[in-house]
């Protein structure tokens, strides 16, 4: 019983003494001193490290498929938009060429190089063209058929003969005819308000979100969203004035327009059949309607580019051989569904080569001689290049005459 007493304390005092000399230990080297001599030591250095080495190789192995995936999207971004601009080209050359009356043996008319119709080359519906591991599409647009709005006023005139078209267009469309007003007080260059306008002072100085009229031509067609009365609903076409109450509405007036597919089979018999073969059906199921257009988007119908200096200048004017139902109703009062769908008639059998040719339909002379043209020198043109699921798409603004954008614009 004593042997046994004897070693229960002795092995008590060991550990006691261990545990005194452990903490002495402790408080001198600290912990890894302490464990330096002992096999755990090198295991939870291990653990250690290997803890950090994971949490580092995971973070770099997400950087690193990030950055990939980056450039990935980055490298097809920038080959989108190189597809884009070799559009953008493509579309100058296009509307050169029409110029020139170069392209004449591509379409089964005649091209009198000195008017602009929907018979032009520019003016068709160009298919998406395959490119090097992607595709491209172009699409031209005649800006010269629509309203200049930075041109209702400017610096030498109050007003203009395109307000009171803007007048028109508004009332056609069943909306206030303030909103011309409303226009004109943002383009004019005084802080004179007319009748039911609006300028800094009375109006947009006191908005929640204050800021001043313009006072000067439109950078952008976006520009009107800031006018007076111009709601989005309106701006866009998706309602306002008599939305929904008009009928007979056609997609758009260009009537049908022809390549000369023989040209186009001797040029590439290999790959033109299936498409020339598909486009042929198109054009033989059209089924050409005369009427108001189904959309009524403002930036159908309006532009802000041109000349702002000289408003009767040609830049200006509005080409009757592509301008739209909607636009050709406001030009004059005199202007009915009768005499536009005449207009758009004689347009579609043989395009006009004068403005005199329309004398006996459209009787003001001020329009006739100030207005109306048969050629066009603005253009907008949009480019969309694709790679894989990457898209890039410009759009310019292009004064022909000059060869100079006076717009650009890559998303």
């Amino acid at each position: 019983m004593k042997q046994t007493f004897r070693l229960i304390t002795s092995f008590s005092d060991r550990l006691i003494s261990n545990y005194h000399l452990r903490k002495q230990k402790l408080r001198e080297h600290g912990i890894f001193g302490t464990m330096k001599n002992s096999s755990g030591y090198v295991l939870i250095i291990v653990l250690l490290i290997s803890a950090v080495l994971v949490s580092v190789s995971t973070e770099f192995l997400i950087t690193a498929q990030t950055n990939i995936n980056y450039i990935v999207k980055f490298s097809d971004k920038l080959k989108a938009s190189l597809i884009a601009k070799t559009g953008m080209d493509m579309g100058q050359f296009i509307l050169e060429a029409d110029r020139r009356g170069m392209t004449g043996g591509l379409l089964p008319r005649a091209v009198d190089k000195n008017i602009d119709c929907f018979q032009d080359l520019w003016a068709l519906e160009l298919p998406e063209m395959p490119m090097e591991q992607g595709s491209l599409h172009i699409k031209i647009y005649d800006e010269s058929a629509k309203i200049n709005l930075s041109i209702l006023a400017n610096e030498f005139v109050d007003s203009t003969l395109y307000y009171t078209i803007t007048q028109r267009f508004f009332m056609n469309m069943g909306l206030p005819l303030d909103l011309a007003d409303a226009i004109i007080d943002w383009v004019d260059i005084d802080d004179s308000r007319f009748p039911y306008g609006a300028e800094s002072a009375d109006y947009y100085q006191n908005l929640k979100v204050p800021y001043t009229a313009k006072n000067n031509a439109m950078d952008s067609i976006n520009e009107l969203l800031l006018v007076k009365g111009i709601t989005p609903e309106i701006f866009y076409g998706m309602g306002g004035g008599n939305f929904g109450k008009e009928s007979n509405l056609v997609k758009d007036n260009m009537g049908k327009r022809e390549l000369n597919t023989e040209l186009l089979t001797k040029m590439d018999p290999k790959n033109a059949s299936t498409t020339i073969s598909d486009y042929k059906n198109d054009i033989r199921n059209l089924d050409v309607k005369i009427g108001k257009e189904k959309s009524r988007k403002l930036s159908d119908y309006f532009r802000v580019y041109g000349e702002r200096s000289d408003y009767l200048s040609d830049y200006n004017k509005i080409n009757i051989n592509t301008a739209s139902y909607r636009v050709l109703s406001a030009l004059t009062d005199n202007m009915t569904d009768d005499i536009v769908t005449e207009i758009i008639k004689r347009r579609m059998i043989r395009p006009f080569s004068n403005v005199n040719e329309v004398k006996d339909l459209i009787v003001d002379e001020n329009v006739i001689n100030n207005i109306v043209s048969v050629k066009s020198y603005l253009f907008k043109i949009v480019a969309t290049g694709r790679i894989n699921s990457t898209t890039c798409r410009i759009t310019g603004y292009y004064l022909r005459d000059e060869k100079r954008f006076l717009y650009w614009r890559e998303e």
